[in-house]
């Protein structure tokens, strides 16, 4: 038994119908949010051929802790104290790029606030273009995951970020010993401790004498002087007799 051809239409109609509600009611698989879907970093690819391409993202600079620094799509430029300005030459060849990716300069770069006498190129043994800045070819940090971190300042002691006016800026050297610290001021030397005065000596207590009474002088009694006793006679007589 054939179905009425009206029934075959309504039929292949809910079959087309079909996957739209699905989609509609979130069976679907989710779309890659595109912030996940963008390369890390300024949006150029850094695996495979290992460069950045600085004509897609602006050369601009941007304030961190260590000063103001040149960037490619908001990401630190560095630069190796092993290459050359004069002529412009790379040593970061081979797996050296794997971690410092060079700036591409196969188009003129976008320059945002950033003097065009210092931007040029060097041409790299593989025949590609370098960005340079000053002469010096430059790159980016593969660790510098966030616009505006300088996490390669001082690696191996060779690489340096580069400063607003091309030149490097002061080096913050990384896997060394901690710097020491600035010497401190001696001390101020403590006041001596105020000399004490004396205790006086106590009074030294001379026990007093009695005064010596000179004995009084008695004067001498005169001698008594010797009673001469006279008989007399009785009268009428003589001693003689």
């Amino acid at each position: 038994m054939s179905l009425p051809s009206s029934w075959r239409a309504g039929a292949a109609a809910l079959l087309l119908a079909a996957p739209l509600a699905l989609t509609g009611c979130g069976t679907s698989e989710p779309a890659v949010p595109a912030s996940l879907a963008a390369p890390v970093g300024n949006g150029s690819p850094i695996a495979g051929k290992n460069t950045v391409d600085a004509s897609r993202d602006s050369v601009a600079t941007a304030t961190t802790f260590i000063g103001t620094v040149m960037t490619s799509g908001g990401f630190t430029l560095y630069r190796n104290t092993k290459d050359k300005a004069v002529p412009p030459t790379s040593s970061c060849l081979g797996t050296c790029t794997s971690t410092w990716p060079p700036i591409d300069a196969e188009a003129q770069p976008t320059l945002d606030g950033v003097d065009a006498t210092l931007i040029g190129t060097a041409v790299r043994p593989d025949g590609t273009k370098q960005l340079t800045v000053g002469g010096w070819p430059v790159y980016r940090y593969i660790k510098d995951m966030l616009p505006g971190t300088v996490n390669g300042q001082g690696i191996d002691g060779v690489w340096q970020a580069v400063g607003a006016d091309g030149k490097p800026l002061a080096n913050t050297a990384k896997n060394t010993a901690a710097p020491a610290r600035a010497p401190q001021a001696p001390a101020a030397p403590k006041a001596a401790p105020a000399a004490k005065a004396p205790a006086a000596a106590a009074p030294k207590v001379v026990a007093t004498k009695a005064p010596v009474v000179a004995p009084k002088a008695v004067p001498p009694k005169p001698p008594v002087a010797a009673t001469k006793t006279v008989v007399r006679d009785a009268p009428g007589t003589s001693s003689t007799d």
